[in-house]
């Protein structure tokens, strides 16, 4: 199993490519449970963080995540799952690190792995953005050195809410020193409906994705959640250099966590 020449071009061209489900129809289970698990609060680990989901399905609505709010479904955010062993292996497994290998480099680390859920009938509708920047208080963000793959735990349907992207548009380079959300005007200009392309999938299946690769999402308008987990490999030697505002880390000196070779992350005991 590994990453072929055809989806690096394709991710080279366009920006992302899709692949089947990485793991066994069991294993996958097993991840499915542990996610609601930790929705649930059956299992907890320290220093989550746990964002619900907005009152409205406007963006701006969203409250600012924080530890473990109670059991719900409706939490639109979680980070952390690194600290979860199922979720450790998976994103260890042998198909990313041949990815990473390829996209990055050899020592590999995470900037972070998200669940991102869009409960039934709900959900936030998220603006066109880009992954990435200066708000990421990294003391690095070049092209190159960042790659986002993003597992479907759910069927993601365009009426469920599933991404949507502007092919190419990763060419753009960051069209905000900052990063993230991209302005009216440059979403008439980049994105209109007719450049985009809706990145449907089936339970398991994967995108990996450019991270100035222009994307955004709607309200999930079915009876059934459309989650997703999302986990953003990057070069290890990347640091901190100031509070993350997507993550909220304080300390400079965080040391990110390293995927794969002899110093790897390990799963606690």
């Amino acid at each position: 199993m590994e990453i072929t020449k055809s989806q690096l071009n394709q991710f080279d061209q366009v920006g992302f490519f899709k692949m089947d489900r990485v793991i066994s129809r069991k294993g996958f289970q097993e991840i499915r449970e542990r996610m609601e698990d930790i929705t649930q609060g059956r299992i907890q680990y320290p220093g989550m963080s746990f964002q619900l989901d907005g009152s409205s399905k406007a963006y701006d609505s969203v409250p600012r995540g924080g530890g473990f709010q109670g059991p719900s479904d409706n939490y639109r955010k979680i980070q952390g799952w690194e600290k979860d062993p199922v979720f450790l292996k998976y994103m260890q497994h042998k198909i990313f690190r041949d990815l990473t290998q390829k996209l990055i480099g050899d020592k590999v680390s995470i900037y972070r792995a998200m669940f991102m859920n869009k409960p039934p009938q709900s959900g936030t509708n998220l603006p066109y953005h880009q992954d990435g920047g200066a708000g990421w208080g990294l003391s690095s963000y070049l092209a190159n050195q960042f790659v986002t793959v993003w597992t479907a735990i759910d069927n993601a349907y365009v009426e469920s809410g599933c991404i949507q992207v502007v092919p190419g548009s990763h060419k753009l380079g960051l069209l905000s020193d900052q990063g993230h959300t991209i302005t009216e005007e440059q979403v008439k200009e980049y994105a209109s409906e007719e450049k985009s392309a809706y990145l449907e999938a089936q339970m398991g299946e994967i995108f990996v994705l450019h991270n100035f690769l222009l994307h955004k999402s709607g309200i999930n308008q079915t009876n059934k959640p459309r989650r997703g987990f999302s986990v953003c490999y990057m070069d290890g030697t990347i640091t901190r250099v100031n509070t993350s505002e997507d993550t909220g880390v304080i300390n400079p000196n965080y040391e990110f966590p390293i995927m794969f070779g002899e110093n790897a992350m390990k799963a606690a005991v």
